[in-house]
């Protein structure tokens, strides 16, 4: 009996024993399992961050590359290069060749603007000092008591002439400058151009039996009414038919007719000093074909007729057909 009971015991220690060991065994197995769960999670996380690392060095290299274009532009034009992976350097970089391309187009308008500034402050200058040297020349022989009296009333004349000629000159460039600074105030009402044109060519009447030019005149009598300044259009033709009678002796044609939508008005004449680059620069400002700039020739007429016109919302345009001038101004009905 004591026997049994020491076998029972001795089994029940082994049985024990054998749980501990199983246990163990199992035990040690799920934390292996565990840490290598735990190892592969380490090694993702540090290629991640290398990956961030590298990323991150991209970008500042990139933003470094961009800033020292920039600086060693010294304000210059440039265009930024970069080879950046990500999208909003690329669209920094094209937002900063947006504002190069704008600095560089306002650059370019202010120079335009400071050359056309001095070209009229010299012009200025060449046509308001024409007729006063020659008004003071005449003034001084006045002066002179050998001339005879019918000398003095001829240089007379002429000194009025000039003066005229100054005080024209003058008002030009006043209505010209209130022209360009919306200052020009406009009677807009219901117009009809065939008898204000006809009345404008009337009016040089005499001009054209002293140059003995006989002009081709063609208007349609169904022209309809449109709204317009009377007094505007009248210097708009006064100031084309004027131009004619200046650069013309023969070949004068002027026309008016209705073609759709517009009241197309023409002045035609022989042109043979005028070269096909001068239709873009007829409607400067103080551009002439006459490189001299007589006092008769400042290159405000077509000028200010385009101004008038463009602030009218009509149009007008220069062409050069066979040696024949041809102005067009289309009128909206």
């Amino acid at each position: 009996m004591e026997l049994n009971y020491l076998k029972n015991k001795i089994l029940n220690k082994l049985y024990i024993l054998r749980v501990y060991v199983v246990d163990g065994i199992h035990f040690f197995s799920i934390d292996y399992k565990k840490r290598g769960e735990v190892m592969i999670i380490k090694i993702v996380l540090i290629f991640i961050i290398l990956l961030l690392i590298v990323y991150i060095i991209r970008i500042k290299r990139e933003l470094k590359s961009i800033s020292k274009q920039i600086e060693e532009s010294k304000g210059e034009y440039i265009n930024i290069h970069t080879n950046a992976i990500n999208d909003s350097i690329e669209i920094l970089a094209k937002n900063i060749n947006y504002l190069y391309d704008n600095s560089q187009k306002i650059l370019a308008k202010n120079k335009k603007i400071e050359n056309e500034l001095r070209q009229s402050i010299s012009n200025i200058s060449h046509d308001l000092r024409t007729p006063l040297t020659s008004i003071k020349g005449y003034v001084q022989l006045i002066k002179e008591d050998s001339i005879t009296d019918k000398e003095k009333n001829d240089y007379i004349n002429i000194v009025e002439k000039r003066v005229e000629n100054l005080q024209n000159l003058i008002t030009s460039f006043y209505d010209l400058s209130r022209i360009h600074g919306n200052e020009f105030k406009f009677n807009l009402k219901k117009i009809n151009l065939k008898t204000i044109l006809c009345d404008s060519i009337a009016m040089y009447y005499n001009n054209f039996i002293e140059k003995n030019i006989e002009p081709v005149i063609e208007i349609d009598e169904k022209i309809q009414d449109i709204i317009s300044d009377e007094s505007v259009v009248e210097r708009i033709f006064s100031n084309l038919i004027g131009n004619m009678l200046k650069y013309a002796d023969k070949n004068i044609k002027i026309s008016l007719f209705q073609e759709e939508n517009y009241i197309i008005s023409k002045f035609q004449n022989l042109a043979p000093n005028l070269k096909e680059e001068d239709m873009d620069k007829l409607f400067d400002r103080f551009y002439t074909a006459d490189k001299s700039r007589s006092d008769k020739n400042t290159g405000l007429g077509l000028a200010i007729t385009k101004s008038l016109l463009d602030k009218l919302n009509n149009k007008i345009e220069a062409k050069l057909i066979n040696g024949n001038l041809i102005i067009e101004i289309k009128w909206n009905i």
